[in-house]
């Protein structure tokens, strides 16, 4: 699968609409506050921005210590939950606790999405939740199903 583009700019409501297949929804809710939020800097925003950019259907699946570091920011999986999804967090490097700007929870059964276009629109749906916890200071859970 080709690496789709990222526009961090994009409305979700817009991207869920955008997608109208029934066997492939998937929706993305507030959970709370982010646990050891860190306020992030306009470099810190922009190194996370890019960091989103570059993680892929295949990425969201793997295991820790996977990471993908930019500048001033790592993004990172920091584990398997129950049903097989994902922690994710974007963590400011050299920094002690609190360092977290963006947590999100992708649920297991988005894993199964079994098309190019519903991988695409999974890893879509999971970049805009990452943004959405980074502008928003809350953790976000990405939920389907998608076969």
């Amino acid at each position: 699968m080709e690496n789709q583009p990222f526009d961090p700019n994009q409305d979700i409501a817009q991207a869920t609409q955008a997608f109208n297949d029934p066997n492939c929804t998937i929706t993305v809710a507030n959970i709370g506050p982010i646990n050891n939020y860190h306020v992030p800097s306009p470099a810190n925003m922009q190194d996370a921005t890019e960091a989103i950019s570059q993680l892929t259907f295949a990425d969201i699946w793997r295991l820790p210590p996977f990471r993908i570091s930019i500048g001033s920011v790592r993004l990172d999986v920091q584990g398997a939950i129950a049903g097989g999804g994902r922690n994710w967090q974007i963590q400011i490097n050299g920094i002690n606790s609190p360092s977290t700007i963006s947590a999100i929870v992708v649920q297991g059964n988005l894993a199964t999405a079994s098309t190019e276009e519903r991988q695409a629109y999974v890893q879509r749906m999971v970049r805009n939740a990452l943004v959405q916890s980074l502008h928003t200071a809350r953790s976000m859970d990405v939920t389907g199903p998608c076969r």
